[in-house]
């Protein structure tokens, strides 16, 4: 047996004693993936991470926070304590780093996890997160009393160096059933809570708690049962997710009230959505019916990835042949509604919800209407186009906007590439530079006097500029960046294009002048994975995270004679290991972004202070692609892209908060690659897929 026990998982979120019909942000529940070090192969980690402090962060901090413990917890070696502590203590560094350097902006959360090891659960600890155990004739309660606001309060990570870990495991015998939770369990009853705990199957537990709660609640319930046991409930077995859902995270299927309830109205929505799903795939021979309990075990970690966040997977479980046979009997005899009139019924419903909320529970506020645009989503899934989820769109678009002041504007394509991947844009004048990575060819294109379109005909791949192409006495490879270089003191001519591949291969191109210039690097087997160029003053500079490294070319004579010269030197040299884009600016000054979103700004090799500041309540660059340094003197910001939020960020060259953009179609920033400015027209200029996208400032 490759378990000593699976797992039924499911959920409750709760805000003003009123279920959200979406998942918590920093619910994981994750089996081990395939690379996991050794002694964790057949372990599962639960994590519930929770807002703390005066400053509550986006809820895609809380998720990608818990996937890092994940990551953490399954790349650890030793017992599994020591694996524990990596976790919160690698976490806590982050966070308390990030507070020191942002200290009007600090961060703090919560954190409760467990880890299913063989027999055993573990349980560790730090801030005001909760456990309860029931197993057997026994239920235990972690911290021990709670009672005790000392041992119930502590400090969350981020607060202090080190963090205050608790922790304690428990030998679990079969049907045993784990609870995580916000410190709101502290509050319900405790005979109450063991009676929930003991009911027939975990919905019913589920149930019985969400009618304890009347005021907030995040929780997870787990039940331990050996992998041969039948289930009292529909249940499927889960598999991995995570991908899919960090790159969408706005996808995440809902899972609340209705899902917790197995009698009266939600269970007959429930068996009429799954109805008219069958009647849609009957061939298929599957039907889906909502629930947010699922199966975590054996079988589940040979599927592809691992089970990560078992709320994004949506609340759907494989029925019997029988209850099939039975819905459709139910949707043939015309006793439901379609799928898609249910979802819309759904998302009124949940406006409505939402608009019941007081206007200064902000948090209430934004996790009610969030629930509603996930809704839409979902029904805009079953058939798109609808004018009524369209305005409830608009509506909970704006209000969350006015909360999270971010600024919405409508997008426009200005060009489209067949096949294409776009991954860095260089805009001159009227003309723009595109590199599309995917099939290594850079194109040039022709804007309009207002910018908000290309002139017609004027798309063109520039030959010399592309994987193959024959240059000189050199042939191109795989291309890697591409920057504009006004000083042409290492080239031919200056006012000129560059691209790197990477063999060292650079070319330029002028398209005004016959530029025929091209050369090869020396010294390039010191590379590691060079990934962004940029010049300042004739130099050519590469960005090199594989060897922690700013790589510098010196010019001589039109050309870079020399080996490369490293920027950073000495023993207190940065890690850049996650930098994904750098830029110089006018002085010098050299500022490399990284993928969590974290600037660093050095000067000749030595860092300077820099930090963000300024951003609203609900805001802040959590992840990263691109940056673009806007260096005119009259108007001068950064340009951050972030396509986890699916947001450009503008600050000023201090890091204070200018503007934050979406929009209205936030699907047209799915993809987002690169960011670029014209300031005299006032348009920002975007990447996402094989596109460009403008839109007026």
């Amino acid at each position: 047996m490759l378990f000593d026990f699976e797992s039924l998982v499911g959920h409750l979120y709760i805000v003003g004693g009123r279920s959200i019909n979406a998942t918590p942000p920093g619910l994981l529940v994750e089996v081990a993936p395939r690379k996991a070090a050794r002694g964790r192969e057949m372990d599962t980690f639960f994590a519930v991470v929770l807002p703390s402090g005066n400053s509550p962060a986006p809820a895609d901090f809380y998720v990608r926070m818990a996937q890092r413990a994940a990551e953490h917890y399954f790349n650890s070696s030793g017992s599994v304590t020591s694996g524990v502590r990596t976790v919160f203590n690698t976490l806590n560094e982050n966070l308390y780093q990030h507070n020191e350097s942002a200290a009007n902006r600090p961060y703090e959360a919560g954190m409760v996890c467990g880890i299913l090891h063989s027999s055993d659960v573990f349980l560790a600890r730090v801030g005001s997160g909760v456990a309860m155990l029931q197993s057997g004739t026994d239920t235990q309660v972690f911290p021990a009393s709670f009672d005790n606001d000392d041992a119930l309060f502590g400090p969350p990570l981020g607060v202090q160096p080190v963090p205050d870990i608790k922790m304690t495991h428990y030998r679990l015998s079969s049907g045993a059933r784990l609870v995580l939770a916000d410190s709101a369990l502290a509050d319900f009853d405790m005979s109450e809570m063991e009676i929930a705990l003991g009911r027939s199957n975990l919905g019913e537990t589920l149930l019985g708690f969400k009618k304890l709660a009347t005021g907030n609640l995040t929780l997870l319930a787990v039940e331990f049962v050996p992998p041969e046991a039948p289930d009292n409930v529909a249940v499927r077995s889960g598999h991995s997710t995570r991908t899919d859902a960090a790159s969408t995270p706005r996808h995440t299927a809902a899972a609340g009230e209705a899902a917790a309830t197995p009698t009266g109205r939600a269970a007959s929505y429930r068996v009429q959505r799954g109805a008219s799903t069958v009647a849609l795939k009957l061939a298929d021979g599957m039907d889906t019916l909502g629930t947010i309990v699922e199966r975590i075990g054996e079988g589940a970690a040979d599927k592809p990835g691992r089970l990560a966040n078992f709320l994004s997977s949506g609340s759907t479980v494989l029925i019997p042949v029988t209850l099939v046979l039975m819905v459709v009997f139910l949707w043939l005899s015309g006793t439901g509604q379609s799928e898609f009139e249910l979802c819309v019924s759904e998302a009124a419903d949940a406006s409505e919800l939402a608009r019941g909320i007081a206007s200064n529970d902000v948090t209430g506020t934004l996790a009610a209407w969030n629930a509603v645009l996930l809704t839409v989503e979902r029904c805009n899934e079953i058939r798109p186009g609808d004018q009524q989820l369209a305005g409830l769109t608009r509506e909970g678009q704006t209000i969350i906007d006015q909360l999270n002041q971010i600024q919405r504007r409508e997008v426009v394509p200005i060009e489209a590439f067949p096949n294409a991947t776009l991954t860095r844009a260089v805009l001159r004048g009227e003309d723009m530079y595109v590199l599309d990575n995917g099939n290594d060819q850079v194109y040039r294109i022709t804007l309009s006097d207002d910018g908000m379109s290309m002139v017609a005909n004027t798309r063109q791949p520039i030959a010399t500029m592309r994987r193959g192409a024959g240059v000189g006495q050199y042939t191109l490879n795989d291309l890697i960046d591409i920057t504009w270089a006004e000083d042409g003191g290492g080239l031919s001519q200056g006012n000129v294009l560059l691209v790197m591949d990477n063999n060292g291969v650079i070319v330029e191109y002028s398209p005004t002048f016959l530029a025929r210039g091209v050369q090869r690097l020396i010294g390039t087997e010191q590379w590691v994975n060079p990934v962004k160029i940029a010049t300042w003053q004739g130099r050519l500079y590469i960005l090199d995270p594989g060897a922690d490294q700013i790589w510098r070319y010196d010019p001589s004579g039109g050309v870079f004679p020399g080996a490369p010269i490293e920027y950073f030197t000495g023993t207190r040299r940065p890690s850049l290991a996650n930098a994904v884009d750098f830029g110089i600016d006018e002085s010098g000054r050299v500022y490399v972004l990284f993928a969590d979103g974290v600037i660093a700004m050095f000067r000749s090799g030595e860092e300077l202070r820099f930090g963000f500041a300024g951003f609203p309540p609900n805001q802040t660059i959590g992840s990263s692609e691109s940056m673009y340094l806007n260096t005119n003197p009259i108007d001068q910001r950064i340009y951050v892209t972030d396509r986890t939020t699916r947001t450009i960020y503008e600050t000023s060259m201090a890091g204070t908060h200018m503007n934050s953009y979406r929009a209205f179609d936030e699907t047209r920033f799915d993809l987002l690659a690169d960011v670029v400015v014209d300031e005299t027209k006032r348009v920002v200029y975007t990447l996402s897929g094989n596109t460009i996208l403008a839109f007026q400032k």
